[in-house]
């Protein structure tokens, strides 16, 4: 099972990202669209994952203030989690972003997978969304 992660700009790729999107943030976990969909996805850097033709996981990236790249809204479509579907992501946009710091808000549940990735826990535990979310950095 080949898990190909592909930069997105636009049409089809990026419908298809905003579904995963919505299946695993607003449906599973109650997250509001006004709220998944922020306005900022056009100053973002958008991932795809596919398995064969299809669609199973996304990510975005955006740019910082601080020089900080925020990786956001990583998602993989329920049936497709545990495949390392996620760690593909995450490899193609650690590669992508290079030698510049990383920074995340990782939901608390999912803090180990991200500590595995060379990530670290700052600060005190928060709600986003209604989710307790962890801040971690990776430098």
């Amino acid at each position: 099972m080949a898990i190909d992660v592909a930069e997105i700009a636009g049409g089809i790729a990026l419908e298809r990202a905003f579904e995963i999107r919505r299946i695993v943030f607003c449906d599973e976990q109650g997250v509001s669209r006004e709220e998944e969909f922020d306005g900022l996805d056009g100053t973002c850097r958008q991932y795809l994952a596919t398995i064969g033709d299809l669609a199973v996981g996304t990510a975005r990236t955006r740019p910082l203030e601080d020089g900080h790249i925020k990786i956001e809204r990583v998602a993989v479509l329920q049936g497709y989690r545990d495949l390392g579907v996620g760690t593909s992501l995450m490899e193609r946009i650690m590669a992508d972003i290079g030698e510049m710091p990383m920074t995340l808000n990782a939901q608390f549940e999912t803090k180990s997978f991200y500590k595995r990735l060379g990530f670290s826990a700052i600060g005190d535990i928060f709600d986003e969304a209604g989710i307790a979310h962890v801040r971690m950095v990776r430098s």
